[in-house]
């Protein structure tokens, strides 16, 4: 066999692997690019004629493996480490076959943009259905765990095929690719993006009357391209590989299905050849050659004497810098893949069809084992999920019919025995309670003492979660509060249920005070109430296990004049009326309430109370004109008033009231209600002095008007 740095031509190289991952390298490499190691002299293993061969597999430790998560998927071995944390072969206890679980755990789980980039990753393949796609079974979080269950696939991956077996014909790799195309072609159509294309990505299992069956894996680092979802990535970053990145995603721009095209054309590369198109002993290196130098034809590098004229062809169009020049969707690829599959007399089938039973469509050739005495499990399908979970709903009918005979049956006596119960009510926080797996129930009414004890890292605090419940889930208010602690800058997440951010993060008081809401809805069954100190970079989080806290909540029902929180934006804002006032607090940090008008009216003057320790700001919105006029005198505590809104239309015309900070004053006081009133200024002789345009008023416009709305300020 052929060593694959033998065909780079005048770059004779050793042989090499990474000193972490054990994959072969060319050498000179600075980096891995598989694990993204350094290298350097570490990496080099001697001077060798021929691939060394790959490492046995080396068991690994895992207090995970044996257990049960979820109450039923028990863990049976590791397949994988990464970046995103373990990915385990996992046995469904219910049904009794086997899939695959990637896990994330430990400081990643409590990482917000990491757990939103898992949650993604589930939300967006499961969308996906193509039988050359992993399929995606199931979601969730237990204890301290995010995990995403998905579809087993047994085989090898395309790029431990190609470091095998070196270079492959052309033929063989265009069925790899023609069902990749397949793959991609659904994916496109929703509006999914890959973005991290490579041959590790690309799983290979045998399937009965198909030859080959590729699956591809890890659409996680995807990008819904619906504008409303906003980005998923930091500006700036990359999350690809830079053997298979185009150009365009190099440089920052936007990307779409073509940048994925140019993956394929790469990877068919590195097949024929055995090295990508473009090498370097950096990443930086790597990637200044995608964007700067002529690729070389497969033809002119590869070491095969059988490589068609097709293969060039296909690979210079996949890879051209610009993305019009390149094949403007997957299915036009694959059609010239098919076309030379024909052309050469081979099946242009690469693609299975959806078999009427099962979502997967083929069926998986696995070689039947002995496992400690007992025959290995057989692979679960979407079909077996759907069953699965089909039972539970009839059997949770069922249940709650009986159940209901019973509770009727006995309703008198559980009536009486619940009326004269003891019940021992928690009256201190009982550890541990750091995810919502472990939240303490927090009663109406009741106070729970806690302490921010032990930080959970040198970057978070202690963190203390408890549970609200609603009973019937019908739309409510709730009101909370969370007493000081000495020299902590407390938050409070308020977070609803099903949902990984928080609805609101209340962090409005100074260091050394309490936090409270006086009133918030309650959507829904449940909420949670995350009690932390406020987390800063750099800073070593506090531990206090003298100082107590106090947390307590309630139901409220508001007043018609009370503020309906979150009214932060046109859309969520609170109606109000000419002669009826409105009653409202700045609750937490950056907290803005919004008014807008029911009723068209002429000559409207608005005037907002002050508050202890704000300085409060009071802004008109005319939102079809995009027009902002401002009061703010200066004076903390203080009340403020505009000049009267000649023309004031229904719901165009908004009142904003938020507190600034830039003359000394607090962030917020859910202690210190305001009181904003609207009055109709007589169109006859001038205003009085008090009813006058604020010394500070002033006008400004805007291209957009209320935050969050269409014309927001």
């Amino acid at each position: 066999m052929t060593h694959p740095a033998h065909a780079l031509g005048p770059e004779q190289a050793e042989a090499w692997t990474c000193a972490d991952c054990a994959h072969p390298l060319i050498s000179g490499m600075a980096f891995c690019p598989y694990c993204g190691a350094p290298q350097g002299d570490r990496a080099r293993t001697g001077v060798s004629p021929t691939l060394p061969p790959p490492p046995p597999e080396v068991a690994q430790a895992d207090p995970l493996v044996g257990s049960v998560i979820a109450d039923r998927y028990r863990m049976v071995s590791v397949l994988g480490r990464g970046g995103m944390g373990v990915v385990y072969k996992a046995e469904h206890v219910r049904i009794g076959k086997v899939m695959a679980i990637k896990l994330l755990h430990g400081e990643l789980a409590r990482d917000k943009d990491v757990v939103k980039r898992f949650k993604r990753e589930a939300d967006l393949v499961s969308r996906l259905s193509h039988p050359n796609t992993v399929q995606i079974f199931d979601f969730g979080r237990t204890d301290n765990l995010m995990y995403l269950v998905m579809e087993y696939v047994e085989g090898r991956d395309f790029g431990r095929i190609i470091q095998q077996e070196h270079t492959l014909p052309f033929s063989r790799v265009a069925q790899i690719a023609a069902q990749v195309c397949a793959s991609l072609a659904e994916s496109h159509a929703k509006g999914v993006v890959h973005r991290d294309l490579k041959p590790e990505n690309v799983m290979i299992a045998a399937a009965a009357g198909h030859g080959e069956l590729v699956k591809v894996l890890d659409f996680g680092l995807a990008k819904l391209r619906d504008q409303r979802s906003g980005e998923i990535t930091r500006a700036g970053a990359l999350v690809g590989t830079p053997y298979y990145m185009a150009p365009e995603y190099i440089r920052g721009e936007e990307v779409d299905g073509r940048a994925d095209l140019y993956a394929i054309g790469a990877m068919i590369y590195k097949a024929v050849c055995a090295v990508p198109p473009f090498t370097g002993k950096s990443p930086v290196a790597v990637l200044t050659k995608h964007l700067t130098e002529t690729l070389v034809l497969p033809s002119a590098r590869s070491t095969r004497a059988d490589l068609p004229p097709a293969c060039d062809a296909i690979v210079a169009r996949a890879m051209q810098r610009d993305p019009r020049d390149r094949y403007q969707s997957a299915e036009e690829l694959r059609a010239d893949l098919l076309a030379y599959l024909e052309e050469i007399g081979e099946s242009v089938d690469s693609s299975p069809r959806v078999s009427p039973r099962t979502l997967s469509g083929v069926q998986v050739v696995v070689p039947r084992k002995e496992s400690r005495g007992r025959p290995l499990l057989a692979v679960a399908t979407r079909s077996d999920v759907d069953r699965y979970e089909a039972r539970l709903r009839r059997n949770g009918r069922l249940q709650a019919l009986l159940l209901g005979a019973l509770v009727a049956a006995g309703a008198g006596a559980a009536a009486w025995a619940w009326q004269h119960r003891e019940i021992p009510i928690a009256t201190t926080e009982l550890e541990p309670n750091d995810v919502p797996a472990q939240a303490q129930v927090l009663l109406p009414g009741r106070a729970i003492t806690g302490y921010l004890g032990r930080r959970m890292s040198t970057r978070f605090s202690d963190a203390d979660v408890y549970a609200l419940a609603n009973p019937g889930g019908r739309p409510r208010f709730f009101r909370f509060s969370v007493s000081a602690i000495p020299n902590l800058d407390l938050v409070v997440d308020v977070v609803r249920a099903g949902n990984p951010e928080p609805i609101v993060r209340v962090d409005g008081a100074p260091l050394g005070r309490g936090e409270a809401v006086s009133a918030l809805p309650f959507e829904g069954p449940s909420y949670y109430l995350r009690v932390r100190e406020n987390w800063r970079e750099g800073v070593l989080p506090t531990e206090n296990i003298s100082d107590s806290y106090e947390i307590r909540w309630d139901f409220v029902e508001p007043a018609a004049s009370d503020e309906r929180e979150v009214n932060d934006s046109a859309e969520r804002a609170n109606g109000i009326r000419v002669g009826a006032p409105r009653t409202g607090t700045i609750g937490w940090n950056d907290d803005r309430d919004v008014y807008c008008l029911e009723a068209d009216a002429e000559r409207v003057h608005a005037r907002v109370s002050g508050v202890e320790g704000l300085d409060l700001v009071l802004e008109s919105v005319e939102r079809v004109r995009g027009v902002t006029t401002v009061a703010d005198d200066g004076a903390v505590g203080a009340p403020e008033q505009l000049a009267p809104v000649l023309d004031a239309p229904a719901q165009q015309t908004c009142f904003v009231v938020r507190a600034s900070t830039a003359r000394g004053g607090e962030r917020a006081r859910a202690d210190g209600p305001y009181t904003l009133t609207l009055e109709v200024v007589d169109a006859g002789p001038p205003a009085p002095p008090a009813e006058r345009e604020s010394p500070r008023a002033r006008r400004r416009v805007r291209p957009r008007g209320v935050p969050g709305g269409e014309g927001a300020p």
